[in-house]
């Protein structure tokens, strides 16, 4: 099949083409896939998040006639399995935050200076911009939203230490959130 340009995709999915969901699958089901397996998941869990993503996106479509992605529709489709992936890890851990780990006070917890609602929106620029920093800004950044600890991210990385491992995720913190600041869609949004 031909490649599909994001608003073909957005067509066949208002018009429940099935040759359009075969091309999304064949073309989105591995990032799904790997993001699931890589992260405490099974192929099974994988299809389950895909299809959960699907139908949500198919209730955005019939819900908004103007909808219009503000990223390609892979990053899309991506971003919203991950949410419902991370939301599914949060239940079947329930996570409680002790005061005393410095690692989960650490996690990343995007503050924006002013919010953005549109969580779609959000979610493509955070992507876009990470994309944008020093790769070991990347690596500890997903390592530590993943909630892996400092002394785990210095090994895996081979950093020194714990310390530089902190020391490092603030800056990249700080980094990111100016370079989401800096960008031209964010900033618009508020012009």
């Amino acid at each position: 099949m031909k490649r599909l340009t994001d608003e073909e995709i957005i067509v066949g999915l208002r018009k429940r083409d099935n040759r359009v969901l075969q091309y999304i699958y064949k073309n989105s089901f591995n990032a799904v896939k790997q993001l699931v397996v890589h992260n405490a998941g099974s192929d099974s869990d994988a299809e389950d998040v895909f299809q959960e993503a699907l139908i949500i996106i198919f209730k955005k479509l019939r819900d908004d006639d103007g909808f219009q992605l503000t990223a390609n529709f892979t990053t899309y489709l991506y971003s919203i399995a991950r949410l419902i992936w991370l939301k599914h890890l949060k239940q079947i851990k329930k996570i409680e935050i002790d005061p005393l780990n410095r690692d989960m006070e650490e996690r990343i917890e995007f503050e924006e200076p002013l919010p953005v609602e549109d969580k779609d929106l959000r979610m493509a620029i955070y992507q876009r911009t990470l994309s944008q920093i020093p790769e070991d800004c990347q690596k500890i950044l997903r390592l530590t939203a993943e909630d892996v600890t400092s002394r785990e991210i210095a090994r895996r990385l081979g950093f020194r230490s714990e310390g530089y491992v902190r020391k490092r995720r603030h800056f990249c913190k700080e980094y990111l959130v100016n370079k989401i600041k800096d960008d031209a869609e964010y900033q618009a949004m508020f012009d």
